[in-house]
């Protein structure tokens, strides 16, 4: 026992103890994290406020169109930006 009374074999048990949670925790959260997205819920959620903004005159109908399609594919689809010939001329309060 006098070996783990050294104060380097004590350093690097803490640094692979550390390590070893680091890892655990990290996969857990990529685990909560992935398991938030797969939610169909916020997917409709998400898809009825681009409707609100579509039927208040935020957004086109091709807008719409775009980013409805773009929800279909997943949340990880990236939401084309509005085409630069779409012009809204309501005004936001």
């Amino acid at each position: 026992m006098t070996f783990l009374s050294q104060s380097v074999v004590q350093a690097i048990l803490g640094i692979l103890i550390l390590l070893i949670v680091s890892v655990v925790a990290y996969y857990k959260l990529l685990k909560l994290r992935g398991s938030s997205f797969d939610n169909t819920e916020t997917l409709e959620l998400i898809r009825k406020n681009f409707e609100e903004m579509r039927s208040e005159g935020d957004i086109s109908e091709a807008e719409y169109r775009r980013i409805s399609a773009s929800l279909k594919g997943g949340i990880n689809s990236s939401i084309p930006q509005s085409d630069s010939n779409t012009k809204n001329n309501s005004p936001r309060l």
